[in-house]
Order: C-alpha cells, then sequence, then structure tokens
C-alpha cells in the first residue's frame, strides 16, 4: 500500500514546486521593480534569482503534466509582460527615439540627416517625450532601415510607448512560436521554453524598455525554423537580412546558411542590405551610416576603454595607443575564421546551424564586452534550445552592468566579474558545441 499510494504522492510534488517557483518568479518580478528604486543589491540579487527560478521551472515542467505546466508557465509569463508593458521604461530610454525616428521618417524626413532638435521638425515634438530623447541635439540616428520601416509603421498606429513596447513583445512572440518549433524539430520538449519566458532579461528589456532586439529575435530565429535554413539558404538569408538591417546582430545567423563556394549567398545579402538602404542613401549618402562613427568613439571602441580587456589594462596604466586597432583586427580574423571553419566542416543539420550560430554570437559577444545589457538577448533562447549556459550567464550576469543607486560595486568590478563567469561557463559549453559544430564521421 505504501508503494501504492507514493506513486500519486510525488506526481504531486512536482506540479505543487512548480506552483510554488510561479509565485516566486512574480515576486522577483516586484523585486526588481523594487530595487530598482532603492537598492542596486536588491535589484541584482532578484534578477538572479530569477534567471534560476526559470531553469527550475523548466525542469519541474519536464516532470509535470504536459496539459497543464506549460499553458501555467505561458499564462504567468504572458502577465508579466503585459504587466510591464503598462510601466515607464526604467532601464533605458532607446524606445523614445525609436518613436522619434518613426514620425520623422512618416512626416517625410531623412533621419540620418536631421537631429530631434532640428527646427525643421519642431512641429513633430510630443512635449511628454521630446526632452527623454537621449542624444537630441547632435545624434543622428543610429539604427539601421529596416528598423526605421518598422518604427514608421508603428507609429502611423500611435506614437504611445505602450504601443511601441507592445509591437516589440508580438515580435517576440513570433520569436517564441519558432522556438517552439526548433525545439520540436530538435526532439527536446517545449517544456524548456520556461528558461527564456520567465527570464527576467526579455521581460525587462523588451516588455518593460521595448527594445528592438525583438525583432533580431523574430528574424533570426523565424529564418531557421520556417525560412528552410540550410535546405532554402535564400529564403532564410533575406529574413535574417532584414533582421540585421534592424539590428545588426541577426547577422550572426548568416554563415550558418553558407557553404564552400557559394558565392552567389553573401552577393544576394549584400545586393538586398544596399537595396534596403538606398531609400536614404538618396538624401544622406554616406551619411547613412547615421550617428554609429560617433558612437563607437562615445563607448570607447576606438580607443579601447570600451572593451574590457583593453579597459583593464588602461587601469592598470599598461595601455597603448596601438593596442584598441591590433585588438579589433584580431578580433575580426577570430570572428571569421570561425565562422569559416564551423561552415567549411559543418554539417548542415538544424543542430549544426544553431550550434554554430550560437558558438558566434557568445565569442562575439565575449570578444566586444558591451556594456549594455540588452545586447545580450541574441544568445537568450540558446539555452533553451541546446541546454548551453554560456547564453544563461550572458542574460542573467547582463544586469550587474546596470547601477541606479548608491549600494551599486565599482562599474569595473561588476564588468570584470560578468565576463569571468561568462567565460567559465563557455568553457563548459565547449563539449556541447564540439558535438554540434563539428562533421560527423558517420
Amino acid at each position: 500500500m505504501h508503494g501504492v499510494s507514493a506513486v500519486p504522492s510525488r506526481a504531486r510534488e512536482a506540479p505543487l514546486a512548480l506552483v510554488a517557483v510561479l509565485v516566486l518568479v512574480a515576486l522577483c518580478t516586484l523585486g526588481t521593480a523594487v530595487g530598482r528604486a532603492r537598492s542596486d543589491l536588491l535589484f541584482y540579487g532578484c534578477a538572479f534569482a530569477q534567471g534560476f527560478l526559470a531553469l527550475a521551472a523548466a525542469a519541474l515542467a519536464l516532470r509535470s503534466p504536459a496539459r497543464t505546466a506549460l499553458p501555467s508557465i505561458i499564462a504567468l509569463a504572458v502577465a508579466l509582460r503585459i504587466a510591464l508593458l503598462f510601466t515607464v521604461p526604467t532601464l533605458s530610454g532607446d524606445v523614445y527615439r525609436y518613436i522619434w525616428d518613426g514620425r520623422v521618417v512618416a512626416a517625410g524626413f531623412d533621419p540620418y540627416t536631421h537631429v530631434p532638435a532640428d527646427p525643421a521638425l519642431a512641429y513633430l515634438r510630443d512635449p511628454a517625450q521630446y526632452g527623454l530623447i537621449d542624444k537630441r541635439d547632435y545624434a543622428v540616428t543610429i539604427y539601421p532601415p529596416v528598423a526605421e520601416a518598422l518604427f514608421a509603421l508603428v507609429t502611423r498606429v500611435s506614437s504611445s510607448v505602450v504601443v511601441m513596447k507592445g509591437a516589440m513583445v508580438l515580435l517576440e512572440g513570433f520569436a517564441v512560436l519558432a522556438m517552439a518549433r526548433l525545439l520540436s524539430r530538435l526532439g527536446r520538449q517545449r517544456a524548456w521554453l520556461a528558461a527564456y519566458l520567465l527570464h527576467p532579461a526579455p521581460l525587462w528589456e523588451i516588455a518593460g524598455n521595448g527594445h528592438a532586439d525583438a525583432a533580431v529575435l523574430a528574424a533570426l530565429f523565424g529564418a531557421l525554423a520556417w525560412g528552410g535554413g540550410a535546405a532554402r539558404p535564400y529564403a532564410a538569408a533575406l529574413a535574417m537580412t532584414l533582421g540585421a538591417l534592424a539590428k545588426p546582430m541577426a547577422a550572426l545567423g548568416l554563415p550558418a546558411l553558407w557553404r564552400p563556394w557559394r558565392v552567389l549567398l553573401p552577393l544576394a545579402v549584400l545586393a538586398f542590405a544596399a537595396l534596403c538602404y538606398l531609400p536614404f542613401a538618396l538624401s544622406a549618402g554616406v551619411g547613412v551610416v547615421g550617428f554609429l562613427p560617433s558612437y563607437a568613439h562615445e563607448q570607447g571602441l576606438d580607443t579601447g576603454g570600451g572593451v574590457l580587456p583593453l579597459a583593464l589594462l588602461g587601469a592598470a596604466g599598461l595601455a597603448r595607443p596601438w593596442m584598441a586597432a591590433a585588438y579589433a583586427a584580431l578580433a575580426a580574423a577570430a570572428l571569421l575564421a570561425l565562422a569559416l571553419r564551423t561552415r567549411w566542416k559543418g554539417d548542415a543539420s538544424l543542430r549544426a546551424a544553431l550550434g554554430g550560430t550560437a558558438l558566434l554570437a557568445v565569442t562575439f559577444l565575449c570578444l566586444l564586452t558591451p556594456t549594455f545589457p540588452w545586447y545580450f538577448l541574441v544568445a537568450a533562447p540558446f539555452t533553451a534550445l541546446l541546454g548551453l549556459w554560456s547564453p544563461f550567464v550572458l542574460i542573467t550576469g547582463g544586469f550587474l552592468l546596470y547601477g541606479f543607486n548608491a549600494d551599486a560595486p565599482a562599474f569595473l568590478l561588476r564588468w570584470s566579474l560578468l565576463m569571468t563567469f561568462v567565460l567559465l561557463a563557455a568553457a563548459r559549453d565547449v563539449r556541447s558545441w564540439r558535438g554540434v559544430v563539428e562533421v560527423s564521421d558517420a
């Protein structure tokens, strides 16, 4: 009798534990919001705890009845996104530039030639939003043409922050559908979606702050899920190029589509990109690159101060002027060699394409060491899809890059801790990558 009664008891444990984890996830979201206003240590602690709770929810969902576990996770994920959708952005003000650019394009002006403070655009200013636009006095837009088209399309519906953030959440929803399809094709249970859906990074960066990285996720993973991938590389490349012209991170998936001597594919990508830029280039000329060169200087990418290894050398008094160019050249060469090697020797399976893309994404982010946490979102789905730890550490530890209150430790220390843990996690992932990106002996 004890054995018979123990089975249903154990069967109830996982669903009950899952309910408890979901409650804790909601409390951590609230705690992160409180921490943003009052204590960075609370902010970090709640974000880290929620990241691990998302993994716990996935593990428990795998042991719970499928008919209730995943729907419960999705319901909470949707509820949290709706709640954050109606909050004021507190981690970034980029969404105000999105709305401004959309209004400028819709009015027939070129955002690559007009700064927001241009008197010719004075009639477009919304008093409630204009003062919140970053660099409004001197910076033209930095965003590529597809992003500008997206912003213009959304602002034709409404210029409100909620609508712009809502559009990004819808794009993220498309990306989640793509992840679900990819999980099925990989033979992994869809319960792993919890590791993404309940994680605080996409919640805060997309629903809370409306970052356009949602378009990258939709394009990149949608292309792999429905674009045909290696079987129909041109369709997939078109989708990824659209994503890269919203934010360049989506281009990290293009090497997965390439095969040796397939010359027309990169030419088609370049031609399509040029076509998208053409309407703006007619008036802006070479200025169509926008604020990007000045942005690289502001962020210290041209001097090395914005890259962690060189920043550490600078703090030790060992930096030299030539090091930034040397580092950039070596990093570019390493990424190119990695892209060519994984596609030259790799197979054409979906797992290999995802593994190669994940490897490129994590390597790129480790070399760039960005100081903006939303840059890490491109890697977020790879924990659920492939079971990798380094993407999880990137998006979870990325909260350390924020600092709002007096109790925040020194930024260089937080930045160094983040990248140290990422490198340790990447070392742990090496075996997994070898299993998916190397050519099979079969």
